[in-house]
């Protein structure tokens, strides 16, 4: 499924992609989700980070494409953009906001199918699973790869990547259950650590980055073992 929005005040325009969006699926057996948006400040006041590919026009009122954009790269770094404007001279700065492409209106069929390929093609090229954390203020979707470790201190989660930390409330026993299939795993009650960035072992704890991490006794025999498997046999 390939969540979809579409940032467009105009409403012909509107829909025609969605109508190129349902030739699309079914010439291409692709199944889509396609949400509306009438301009950018609708857009970006409540934005969460679920959408596969963002199709914004560029001219708008209340807030322009460019402002959105730039505001939705604050939020989502990964989502892939991509601009529908009438000004080629405006797309250009897509690089601004990490723009991946843009179609110049009128919009033919044949130019969205082969931008929306390639958008597929690049979602598929850097799939990578994603937690969604919600801080109270934000919520941030972070890369499960770089995640380093999550700990617990009561019921407040804090998740450590590389020169940050997110706190979020919740249990890390539902976290377990979600990150086990991409190589976490406790090495104490109050800790759920990504084997992938474990630096060295030691006697009774491990090293993550500058942070020593106590394996408790209990969980020391699982947890070897599931860093074993993990290193194909190299501990």
């Amino acid at each position: 499924m390939i969540k979809i929005a579409i940032v467009e005040d105009d409403e012909s325009s509107a829909s025609l992609l969605q109508n190129y969006i349902k030739r699309y699926q079914q010439t291409h057996h692709t199944d889509c989700q396609l949400v509306f948006f009438n301009n950018g400040l609708e857009f970006i006041s409540d934005y969460l980070p679920v959408y596969d590919v963002i199709f914004m026009d560029i001219k708008m009122p209340h807030m322009d494409g460019m402002e959105a954009a730039k505001k939705l790269r604050k939020i989502d770094e990964d989502t892939a953009l991509i601009f529908i404007t009438s000004m080629a001279q405006y797309a250009i700065r897509g690089y601004e906001v990490n723009a991946l492409d843009f179609i110049l209106k009128p919009v033919k069929y044949y130019d969205f199918e082969m931008k929306l390929n390639r958008v597929i093609h690049y979602i598929e090229k850097h799939k990578d699973t994603k937690i969604t954390i919600n801080t109270g203020d934000v919520i941030k979707r972070v890369s499960v790869r770089d995640l380093y470790y999550i700990e617990v201190i009561n019921h407040t989660l804090i998740y450590h990547t590389e020169g940050h930390t997110y706190e979020s409330y919740g249990q890390l026993k539902n976290l377990e259950e979600i990150l086990a299939p991409c190589n976490f795993t406790k090495c104490n009650s109050c800790y759920l650590v990504n084997l992938r960035h474990i630096t060295e072992v030691r006697p009774n704890s491990i090293l993550i980055g500058d942070d020593e991490i106590p394996i408790s006794r209990r969980r020391k025999k699982d947890f070897m073992k599931n860093l074993a498997d993990y290193m194909g046999g190299g501990f």
